[in-house]
């Protein structure tokens, strides 16, 4: 099931976290920012280790980095690169990338609860109204508690008004069953 909340997607006690990145895997905006001032840069510096180990400069569009830095309080943190070098995306790469990353949440008996940030819609080109559809027309595992989290006023009430214009359950449980 897929849970909406009007949070810093880091403050949410979860098991597992996706949010996206760029293919250099440089944290300087958004939720990647966020997790450098917090678990510090030796989480930069290992995106960077992880990218120079496999023998690239730049991520695969679509690509995720399963990696987790001593400190942080999950289980799987999943940096994923939904955008292109021009940070264009689709909605089915965006769709495909989410369902590896849950895939392997569910495979994993250690994860009941994960947190993710709107995929390519901060310096991507994703509208956020594209991303809850994309979103909610994923089947959620069902040993899964998923839970988007929006950080921002206006775009809080924008998916508010979305789920409701489109019957997507709003309530204040899950707006997306």
């Amino acid at each position: 099931m897929l849970y909406l909340k009007q949070c810093d997607v880091l403050d949410i006690e979860v098991d597992a976290l996706i949010y996206s990145t760029n293919v250099l895997l440089n944290c300087t905006g958004g939720v990647g920012a966020c997790l450098v001032s917090r678990y510090g840069r030796k989480v930069q510096a290992k995106l960077h280790h992880l990218l120079a180990a496999s023998g690239r400069r730049f991520a695969k569009q679509g690509e995720i980095f399963d990696h987790i830095t001593l400190g942080m309080p999950y289980r799987r943190v999943f940096h994923t690169c939904p955008c292109d070098g021009w940070y264009d995306t689709s909605t089915e790469i965006v769709a495909a990338t989410l369902t590896r990353c849950l895939q392997i949440c569910s495979a994993d008996p250690a994860i009941e609860t994960v947190a993710m940030s709107a995929l390519a819609t901060g310096y991507g080109h994703l509208e956020l109204d594209a991303f809850v559809r994309t979103a909610a027309a994923l089947s959620m595992p069902a040993d899964l508690t998923v839970t988007l989290a929006i950080d921002h006023d206006l775009s809080f009430a924008q998916i508010v008004r979305l789920a409701a214009e489109e019957n997507l359950h709003a309530t204040e449980a899950p707006i997306f069953q």
